[in-house]
C-alpha cells in the first residue's frame, strides 16, 4: 500500500470526530469516551476523470465518498459531513503526494488502486 502511514493518522481522526460526536445518553450516568477505529479505505482510480480524487471507503460502507485531491472538496459521496473537514486537511497534507500518485497513474505508470487499507480496532 502506498500511503498506509499516512492513513493511519486520517484514520485515527476520524474516529476521534465519531467519539466527540457520539450521541449521549443523558441522565445520572458518566459516560465514558471510547475512540473506536473503523475499517478505512483511501482508493484512487485514475479513469476518465480528469479530476485527481480520492474514493473513501468509512466503516461498512463502501465509496463512501470522493474528495478532489487539488483542495479537498467533497464530489460525491454519503459519508456523513462530519467527516469532511478531518478528509479535507489530510488531503491538503499529503496534497503533493497524492497528485504525484495520480499523474503517475495517468501516464499509465503501474500502480495499485488501494493506497491503504486499515482495518477497524477498538
Amino acid at each position: 500500500m502506498e500511503m498506509e502511514k499516512e492513513a493511519r493518522k486520517l484514520q485515527d481522526d476520524l474516529a476521534f470526530t465519531d467519539m466527540l460526536m457520539a450521541p449521549s445518553r443523558g441522565g445520572d450516568f458518566v459516560e465514558m469516551a471510547i475512540k473506536k477505529l473503523q475499517r478505512l479505505v483511501v482508493r484512487m482510480e485514475a479513469d476518465h476523470h480528469a479530476r485527481a480524487h480520492v474514493h473513501i471507503d468509512y466503516g461498512r460502507e463502501r465509496h463512501a465518498a470522493s474528495f478532489a485531491v487539488d483542495n479537498g472538496e467533497r464530489l460525491v459521496g454519503r459519508m456523513p459531513t462530519k467527516y469532511d473537514r478531518d478528509v479535507q486537511t489530510w488531503i491538503i497534507q499529503n496534497q503533493s503526494r497524492l497528485q504525484a500518485l495520480w499523474d503517475a497513474m495517468k501516464r499509465g505508470e503501474p500502480h495499485e488502486s488501494i493506497l491503504a487499507e486499515l482495518k477497524a480496532a477498538n
